[in-house]
């Protein structure tokens, strides 16, 4: 996707309406700054802000253990920069994997094949059912990106690149959402109890 296609479709959508240390900005407004790599290499982000979604099924008629899955949420203009440069990653990814003949495999994470998850489960299911015999491996990987070797990962992006070091832009990036700091939100949440003059 050409670089004005994807702004058109991100412009489009209303800017995210949840508080941060920040204020909300639009893409518009900030376009200049977060396409500047000397800005984004110099840029001071701000902490996430964390919190937990604890969801709980019911499994033969019984509550299983809760699931608890973390959020941490950027501030705005660090969402946008974020957003950029995923786009960025995200096409030289996806002409990585024709250039590597694994366009047909590789379907995470694809922004070029305009395909829901169910679409690419029927396509497997109807492969599977085709293929006699046939073996399925199921698997999960928990808490993926936190255990994920970040050394590794940076290797990687440099291959995709085609660099031998991030550039310096990347680089915050990378860092910024490798090694983060961030706040808990009830500790930033304002107790009912406390009254303000």
């Amino acid at each position: 996707m050409e670089i004005e296609a994807w702004r058109k479709i991100q412009e489009q959508r209303l800017p995210p309406q949840y508080a941060h240390f920040d204020y909300r900005v639009s893409l518009d407004k900030c376009w200049k700054y977060i396409t500047n790599p000397e800005n984004v290499s110099k840029h001071g982000f701000y902490p996430f802000i964390h919190f937990d979604i604890k969801s709980r099924k019911i499994k033969d008629g019984k509550k299983a253990d809760p699931k608890v899955r973390s959020i941490y949420y950027a501030a705005h203009l660090d969402g946008w920069i974020y957003r950029y440069y995923a786009y960025l990653l995200n096409e030289l990814y996806n002409r990585r994997v024709y250039e590597d003949n694994i366009a047909s495999v590789a379907v995470a994470y694809r922004t070029d094949l305009r395909k829901s998850n169910i679409q690419f489960a029927h396509e497997a299911l109807t492969f599977i059912k085709g293929s006699t015999p046939c073996y399925v491996m199921i698997g999960d990987f928990t808490d993926f990106f936190d255990t994920l070797n970040h050394n590794y990962l940076k290797q990687q992006i440099c291959n995709l690149m085609s660099v031998d070091q991030l550039p310096q832009d990347y680089y915050a990036v990378f860092k910024n959402v490798t090694k983060f700091s961030y706040w808990e939100l009830e500790n930033l949440l304002i107790p009912e109890s406390v009254n303000i003059l």
